[in-house]
């Protein structure tokens, strides 16, 4: 069905959501205090480090930094996409989702992805170029990276210094309201 979610039916849906309900129907929970507690879903460990939390309808990992509402436990555990989501949760809940249909042609966001693969291939450069980037490398490779995985990830060198990005890509104004918009800087 086409059209956006309204947020407003989102946020009561998650309202009405028991979420450690909903997780402990994948992964077994213990009450701890306020909480509940479980081996995290998302990575491996020994010792519970995964919590959910029923007044704050939340979920958190302190080993791999997994969070989430019902629904981004859906999407992660399920492997739903976030529509699909939405409707699991709402079926679960006997609602139809209501859609908002969009006429307006949203804004034009090819020139902020232009930019930010510009920046990632600047990153990626100065992990191969800058004289700093040695000891980047070194330290990837301690961190068990190939050179396979640091390409396939498209990992890059961020130089020491505040402002590389706008002497790069800020020369002019266009470009840096358009670092501005794309969240790279701050004005």
């Amino acid at each position: 069905m086409a059209g956006k979610i309204p947020q407003q039916f989102i946020d009561e849906l998650l309202s009405r959501t028991d979420i450690v309900e909903l997780i402990n129907q994948r992964v077994p929970l213990k009450k701890a205090g306020r909480e509940y507690q479980a081996c995290c879903p998302f990575h491996n460990e020994k010792t519970p480090s995964f919590t959910v939390s029923p007044a704050k309808q939340f979920y958190h990992c302190f080993g791999c930094g997994a969070h989430g509402t019902a629904i981004g436990f859906l999407m992660e555990y399920d492997r739903l996409s976030f529509p699909e989501a939405v409707e699991e949760l709402a079926a679960r809940q006997g609602l139809q989702i209501p859609r908002e249909i969009q006429f307006e042609q949203g804004p034009d966001h090819r020139p902020i992805y232009a930019l930010l693969e510009q920046v990632a291939g600047w990153y990626r450069e100065q992990l191969q170029d800058h004289p700093e980037a040695p000891r980047a490398r070194d330290y990837l490779t301690q961190r068990g990276l190939s050179a396979e995985v640091i390409e396939a990830y498209g990992l890059g060198f961020a130089p020491p210094g505040w402002d590389n990005l706008l002497q790069r890509f800020g020369r002019d104004e266009a470009g840096r309201r358009l670092l501005d918009q794309a969240g790279l800087i701050a004005r």
